[in-house]
């Protein structure tokens, strides 16, 4: 309900200031750049820090605190830990980097950014691999396309606004050529489950299908 409702609000929105929210926070001069600049450059005294001495729960600083060391671990002024966010969901995380509710501090947010960025990026780095040694493409088409449906209206705003209906044709263009592409369940969940390998083998074209 909470990531609905994140999505509700961003559709509210015309595609100007779309594109001012996602440079404010996600562009290369945003604010997560700049807090992750920042305590490269500063450590635990960047002035970006500030705003956790205001917390006045335990369980509340402590989870600020898991955030802030796997900051320092991302520029190397501490010894690497797992990012408290990892193993979220998608919509999850999205619920926490646009949060503007004050629950979750900046250094949070962050976190949970960079925890949504590891989680596209293994997702992209399995999907190719499912094109090595064949030529057929549908697993990939089919995941762009996937990744492309969940997310947010601001994230989706800084693609072309042909982008969908082009790696649908994409798919259906390959899905003619080797037949409709069955799952049991999405990319998402499948590629984390089995390599890419299986994969591959589990959807390979019938014998009767065009090459």
């Amino acid at each position: 309900m909470r990531f609905r409702s994140l999505v509700n609000r961003q559709n509210a929105l015309s595609a100007d200031c779309l594109s001012a929210l996602h440079k404010q926070w996600l562009g290369p001069q945003g604010v997560f750049a700049t807090l992750g600049a920042e305590i490269d450059r500063l450590g635990r005294q960047a002035p970006i820090l500030e705003e956790l001495l205001e917390f006045t729960d335990g369980a509340r600083a402590e989870a600020a605190e898991r955030a802030v060391t796997f900051a320092l671990a991302q520029s190397n002024r501490c010894a690497a830990v797992v990012n408290p966010f990892s193993g979220f969901s998608r919509e999850a995380l999205c619920c926490v980097v646009f949060d503007d509710s004050g629950v979750y501090s900046l250094v949070e947010r962050y976190a949970a950014y960079e925890a949504m960025r590891d989680s596209d990026s293994d997702f992209f780095i399995k999907l190719i691999a499912t094109t090595r040694g064949v030529v057929e493409r549908r697993i990939v088409f089919r995941g762009l396309l996937e990744h492309f449906d969940r997310l947010l209206p601001v994230e989706k705003n800084i693609y072309p606004q042909t982008y969908r209906e082009t790696q649908q044709a994409h798919l259906d263009r390959e899905e003619a050529m080797y037949g409709p592409l069955v799952l049991s369940d999405s990319l998402m969940v499948l590629l984390h489950s089995i390599s890419a390998v299986e994969l591959m083998e589990k959807v390979r074209p019938t014998a009767g299908s065009s090459t």
